[in-house]
């Protein structure tokens, strides 16, 4: 690892590190402020059970879910597509301009110039983007639990705790997904297009396998399936699937990002 590098990458990007965590703030401040209206009023409850049709549920990655209950009302409101779609966004940048930015920039050829393998390059620049998406994660859980305990409601200490580990795979295994991607490409805005483009993908597959039982299958490849922040908050719990999916994504993705990059020409 090359501190100079690392401390470089996460100055440039401070700016938007900060912007993004404004944003989760927010996010998050409003979603559990609102939460007290909802568990206290069960004719709103009823209403907003009526008005979201089964479509719109699966829509927002809340299939199944229950507004009454907190993880489930983070999950329809926050957790299960909107938190992905913000931090998915966030480290997929981040990746796109460490690796293939700096080729099409030319940067990337004067640091190779410099008395640095191109082993210890890459793997700065993922551990920059991992401590980037610890920054974030931690910033989701301690603004959902500080808020809680601003408004009142019980946001256990213990869930937000499993919640950042678990995201933080989660955000480990999208940025690695980029990460490789740069490796193997020139320019940041292929990066993202692609990596977007797999992501619609999986979510449209998630959504499609959720509305027809003769396409669940499909809900099988995509991440999104294995992403279940309301049994974290409401049941403290994580299904194997999930660890084995994710953790194997993000070990895959980056090991081909590592090796990739080794390969790949830089002028």
């Amino acid at each position: 690892m090359n501190w100079t590098i690392f401390k470089a990458s996460l100055t440039l990007r401070r700016i938007s590190l900060a912007w993004y965590s404004v944003g989760l703030i927010a996010y998050g401040w409003m979603i559990i402020a609102f939460f007290p209206l909802i568990a206290k009023n069960p004719a709103y409850t009823e209403l907003a059970q009526e008005m979201f049709s089964e479509e719109m549920m699966a829509a927002f990655g809340g299939a199944g879910l229950e507004l009454t209950t907190l993880g489930g009302f983070l999950g329809i409101e926050y957790l299960s597509l909107m938190w992905v779609l913000i931090v998915g966004a966030a480290v997929i940048i981040f990746a796109a301009g460490e690796l293939a930015g700096a080729v099409e920039d030319g940067t990337m050829e004067v640091t190779l110039a410099q008395p640095v393998s191109r082993v210890k390059v890459a793997l700065t620049r993922y551990l920059a983007m991992a401590a980037y998406a610890v920054a974030l994660c931690l910033v989701t859980t301690l603004s959902l639990y500080l808020t809680g305990f601003i408004h009142g409601v019980d946001v256990p200490p213990d869930a937000m705790a499993l919640l950042f580990v678990v995201s933080l795979v989660v955000a480990l295994a999208i940025g690695g997904l980029a990460f490789m991607i740069s490796a193997m490409t020139t320019g940041g805005g292929h990066t993202i297009g692609v990596s977007f483009g797999v992501m619609v993908a999986m979510y449209l597959a998630d959504l499609l396998g959720n509305l027809n039982s003769d396409y669940a299958w499909l809900s099988k490849l995509s991440l999104f399936h294995y992403w279940e922040p309301h049994r974290i908050v409401d049941d403290l719990e994580v299904a194997p699937s999930t660890w084995l999916v994710f953790a194997v994504a993000a070990v895959a993705f980056f090991a081909a990002g590592m090796y990739a990059f080794q390969k790949r020409d830089v002028v």
